[in-house]
């Protein structure tokens, strides 16, 4: 099961005292959104990937990335076999 990060962990996590309009302001300017029907929950891939974008570690390559997560980490394992 997948595990929802809440906001207060988050804001803790990134720095912040607490859920403050700042903290807000900060998840808007990197497009970081809760999860659809859990206000206050944060998918923590999402928000990696969020801030791997910010950090110019990856490019924009899907606007939900949940939808293409699946795929993505079917990807990443079938490269580990790969190597071994």
């Amino acid at each position: 099961m997948q595990h929802l990060m809440s906001s207060e962990e988050l804001a803790s996590k990134m720095g912040y005292r607490s859920v403050s309009g700042h903290f807000r302001a900060w998840l808007g300017q990197l497009n970081i959104t809760p999860v659809p029907g859990r206000r206050g929950y944060f998918d923590p891939i999402l928000v990696r990937r969020r801030l791997d974008e910010a950090q110019g570690l990856r490019s924009g390559e899907s606007e939900t990335p949940c939808s293409n997560s699946g795929e993505m980490l079917l990807a990443e394992r079938r490269a580990r076999r790969a190597q071994n």
